[in-house]
């Protein structure tokens, strides 16, 4: 007999060992991990920053702007949704969405599984 089931298509449990029972009644939904991995000042680049963010289930990035720089973000695993100004944007494994410089923007998680991304900042030149 074949059987087969994704992950992505079940419901977690929800008990005293789990993520999400630990942090259901939380007042902040943000529930994330920031690895930078080449920093403008510290790596040699001049304009670029890297990381890889993970936002674990049912959480979300703190959401902000920034006026000097634009930034790519690359969907690693998982789903989630974007906001990108008055935009949003379901992203998933294989995406990658642009960023203009001075929008605000943030990441939700959604589904089962922690969404990983990857991104990268570019500071603007003065010209």
């Amino acid at each position: 007999m074949k059987y087969m089931v994704n992950v992505n298509d079940k419901t977690a449990d929800v008990d005293a060992r789990s993520l999400r029972d630990h942090v259901k009644d939380r007042e902040k939904t943000v529930l994330r991990d920031t690895y930078y991995l080449i920093e403008q000042g510290i790596a040699p680049s001049r304009t670029l920053t890297m990381g890889q963010t993970v936002i674990y289930p049912t959480g979300s990035t703190t959401g902000h702007s920034h006026d000097d720089m634009e930034e790519v973000y690359y969907v690693i695993s998982g789903e989630g949704e974007m906001v990108v100004g008055e935009d949003r944007y379901p992203v998933r494994a294989g995406d990658a969405l642009y960023v203009p410089p001075g929008e605000f923007h943030t990441t939700f998680q959604k589904g089962n599984l922690p969404l990983t991304v990857v991104w990268v900042t570019a500071k603007l030149e003065n010209k």
